[in-house]
């Protein structure tokens, strides 16, 4: 009976371990659950606090600068450029007054949400430092003030140098003409294209068109890669290419073409051309008759697709090749001499003085001669700034002890009616004799052609745009008049 009552219990002993076994395991999850719950909730409540601290400090310490942006090759050779600052948090409008600029430079500010751009009037100096700093910078849910402040060195634009090398006396070969590109900084030169002769040529984005010439002296176009690699471009006919000139709106070149003698086919006489180098096509230019004009003297507005366009009779005509619209008729004048980068103004003269005819307005405002050195001064090439309404004219005085030309280059700024005027460059030598000048993009440079011998200059004879061998380009700085770097070379193009 006690075996009978072991083995009855044995069974009934192990069903309560098993009872009291199962009901315990729900009993431990719901531990670890609770747990896990306890800890999440902690974890939650303090990333929560975390981020109201976060909160707190950014809008409590006022806005912080989070990054900046600028385009250093931009901002040197273009007006209206942008530093774009971005903060932590919506702003406050800023205005001008609170931005400083070393070395200084005319601003406009725009404020929106939790960005700043800063928009720069003129073009920036080549390799300089700016330091921009922002003061007294709020946002709207807290008082407190921030100074924003950011660096950033800008670029140096490249610019492009013909180098002729005429046939000496005697010699049977010539040494090829080259086409360098340099920079005002440096000593250092790039050969970009070379060919036998090269009349002239002109920068379109990162390629160039080249006018050279074969060897029975008519014209050839041809396309340059940035690789030196070219590509000769379709012409009218077998003639001569004259005023070649590019568009900065699009990739557009122009130029005036003649016919030689007895060449096959339509004969043209100075009849003006526009190339699309990305369609690969040639069309002539219309003027009020329906027919293709001939021009003198021609260019495209800067920054606009229109044109100006001299014919023989001396009127100008603005013309837009994108439409069949006839030309305007703007007046007439013996030249057209500069066009401003504003794309309203351009400079014309007659017999007796020069003009800026502004066409936006239908005006027409006579330029001054400024009197610097005290006799009467007679003025030519001028060239408008890219900043401001200032402009670097050449003028020419005559010397009654030498009975010489004198040239020199004046810097004319001011509102109309109460302009100043100083020197910006005067001839060492005094057989020196300015040929042409241009202004780098950003106003900070002139690039001034001149022969160092006038006396006895020799000419390369080129058939169109001769130039005397000893040509030399000289680089002034526009604002200290100090001479940086000179060059054997003509035509310098930013």
């Amino acid at each position: 009976m006690s075996t009978e009552r072991m083995t009855e219990g044995q069974p009934t002993t192990g069903r309560r371990s098993a009872r009291g076994t199962a009901d315990t395991i729900p009993t431990d999850r719901q531990e670890q659950d609770r747990r896990f719950r306890r800890t999440l909730a902690t974890l939650l409540v303090g990333l929560l606090v975390v981020c109201l601290g976060l909160v707190a400090v950014n809008v409590l310490n006022g806005p912080r600068l989070t990054g900046s942006t600028v385009d250093t090759a931009a901002v040197v050779s273009k007006a209206n450029q942008r530093l774009v600052l971005d903060t932590n948090q919506q702003l406050n409008d800023v205005s001008a007054d609170q931005v400083t600029v070393t070395p200084a430079s005319a601003v406009s500010v725009q404020t929106s949400n939790d960005t700043l751009v800063i928009v720069f009037s003129q073009p920036l100096d080549y390799d300089t430092e700016y330091t921009v700093d922002v003061t007294g910078v709020t946002g709207p849910f807290a008082e407190r003030v921030s100074t924003l402040s950011t660096s950033f060195r800008t670029d140096e634009s490249p610019m492009y140098v013909l180098t002729r090398a005429p046939a000496m006396p005697g010699a049977a070969t010539k040494d090829p003409d080259r086409i360098v590109r340099t920079a005002v900084g440096t000593a250092e030169t790039t050969e970009v294209f070379t060919a036998p002769y090269i009349q002239a040529f002109v920068p379109t984005g990162d390629e160039l068109v080249v006018v050279t010439l074969a060897d029975d002296l008519t014209s050839r176009l041809n396309l340059v890669a940035t690789d030196g690699s070219s590509a000769e471009l379709t012409l009218p006919g077998t003639g001569t290419v004259q005023n070649l000139q590019a568009s900065r709106v699009s990739a557009t070149v122009g130029f005036t073409f003649s016919s030689v003698p007895g060449a096959p086919g339509t004969v043209y006489d100075n009849t003006l051309f526009l190339l699309d180098l990305t369609q690969g096509t040639l069309a002539t230019v219309d003027g009020l008759d329906g027919e293709p004009v001939q021009a003198i003297s021609w260019g495209f507005m800067p920054n606009r697709a229109e044109l100006v366009a001299q014919v023989f009779d001396t009127t100008l005509l603005l013309v837009d090749p994108r439409t069949d619209d006839a030309p305007i008729p703007i007046g007439q004048f013996p030249n057209l001499n500069a066009f401003a980068p504003d794309g309203v103004r351009i400079a014309v003269s007659d017999q007796e003085r020069q003009y800026v005819l502004d066409l936006s307005t239908g005006t027409e405002n006579a330029i001054e001669a400024q009197d610097v050195a005290g006799t009467t001064p007679y003025t030519a090439e001028l060239h408008f700034l890219t900043g401001g309404e200032g402009y670097v004219q050449r003028v020419a005085e005559f010397d009654q002890a030498t009975g010489r030309i004198v040239q020199y280059l004046t810097l004319v700024t001011g509102a109309a009616g109460a302009e100043s005027s100083r020197v910006v460059y005067e001839p060492a030598l005094a057989n020196e004799t300015i040929v042409g000048f241009s202004l780098s993009p950003n106003d900070q440079y002139l690039a001034i052609q001149t022969v160092p011998n006038s006396d006895t200059q020799v000419s390369d004879e080129y058939p169109v745009d001769p130039q005397a061998t000893t040509t030399t380009t000289v680089f002034v700085e526009l604002d200290s008049g100090a001479i940086t770097r000179s060059i054997v070379g003509i035509d310098a193009t930013w």
